[in-house]
């Protein structure tokens, strides 16, 4: 009978019920969610690069043109600053300038103040009739950022901010019916964390500061932020007229240059999103020198041009006036007039002669 049994079922004339053989559904689960995973990172890529690349309004109005220019930084590249700052004055002909009362050489010693240095620089502004945004605070433009006098080493933060306030105080009271002086500028983007600044101080030491600048001038008071990392919003709360940096490329220590993938509606936008708060904008860093691993001194000259050609300033200048707004700084000029002095290169300086002509 066994036997027979056997038989039938071999012939499939006896049906047996097949051997399920079950999937883990948690395998499947896990695909999934991976391939949904995907789905949104994608579209997450997606948004980020529309919005980063968000189609430009066209723009025709004028745009100003300056220069951000430190005494002490132009030392660096071995050549008298006061000669590159009356050259920049009488030969490249500019005439808006940003400029910085740097703590560290304004007051190297406690209570002891040397203004000649700034005094020089705005003197000669005031006899060309040049318009200057002078930035007053610890925070400020070139590296280190954070310009600490040395008699500040191991200070607490209450008392680093205590000598700060009193340090802007005495720079805007002596200044602040200079001539040259149009405009403040109130620390150098505080909320992008970039720097060397030991007991960092925060939104409540900025708004001290700019109460202080307040008190004794009526002249607008810019403050600054990243024009590609920040959010713009909390700084552009704080003054009347918001300054950003711009940057079409980044030096990364693995990766070498990195162009940003962004578009001058990237900027349009992000000024869109925060018009409810600030209309004012304007452009107080924009990127015409090398960027690399080293100090611009120590590059070679093929390091520099591939960081920072004609070819990149010309096209640096050209986004900035598809963005729009109505006042430009420019970064580097320390670095045009070593170049001309030193290295018998004045092609910057020539274009720099054309921009300011135009």
């Amino acid at each position: 009978m066994l036997v027979w049994v056997k038989r039938m079922v071999k012939n499939k004339e006896i049906g047996v019920a097949p051997k399920v053989v079950k999937k883990p559904a948690r395998s499947y689960s896990v695909r999934r969610v991976i391939v949904w995973c995907i789905v949104a990172l994608f579209g997450v890529g997606a948004a980020v690069f529309l919005f980063l690349n968000y189609p430009a309004r066209p723009v025709n109005g004028p745009v100003t043109f300056g220069v951000t220019f430190s005494p002490y930084y132009q030392e660096q590249f071995g050549v008298d600053w006061r000669e590159a700052y009356t050259s920049i004055l009488d030969d490249l002909k500019v005439r808006n300038f940003r400029l910085s009362a740097y703590w560290n050489h304004t007051e190297s010693a406690d209570d002891v103040f040397d203004f000649s240095d700034i005094d020089f620089e705005l003197n000669e502004a005031a006899r060309r009739d040049a318009h200057v945004l002078l930035a007053v605070g610890r925070k400020l433009p070139r590296w280190p950022e954070c310009h600490d006098p040395l008699w500040l080493d191991g200070k607490s933060r209450d008392e680093i901010e205590k000598q700060l306030l009193v340090y802007v105080d005495t720079v805007v009271q002596r200044y602040k019916d200079h001539p040259a002086i149009t405009r403040w500028q109130v620390e150098n983007e505080p909320f992008f964390p970039f720097g060397e600044c030991k007991n960092k101080l925060g939104l409540s030491t900025l708004k001290k500061e700019v109460a202080i600048v307040r008190k004794y001038s009526s002249k607008p008071i810019v403050v600054t932020d990243s024009g590609e990392w920040s959010a713009w919003l909390p700084a552009a709360e704080q003054g009347d007229i918001l300054g950003i940096s711009m940057y079409r490329e980044s030096w990364n220590d693995i990766l070498g240059h990195i162009p940003f993938p962004i578009g001058p509606g990237f900027y349009q936008k992000k000024s869109d999103l925060i018009s409810p708060f600030q209309k004012d904008i304007i452009i107080t860093e924009l990127q015409t020198e090398p960027w690399g691993s080293r100090p611009i001194i120590e590059m070679t000259r093929q390091e520099m041009e591939d960081s920072m050609s004609i070819a990149k300033l010309n096209d640096n200048i050209v986004f900035a006036k598809k963005v729009g707004f109505p006042e430009v700084y420019l970064w580097g000029v320390e670095w045009w007039y070593w170049l001309k002095e030193s290295q018998d290169d004045s092609s910057f300086w020539d274009a720099g002669k054309e921009l300011f002509r135009e």
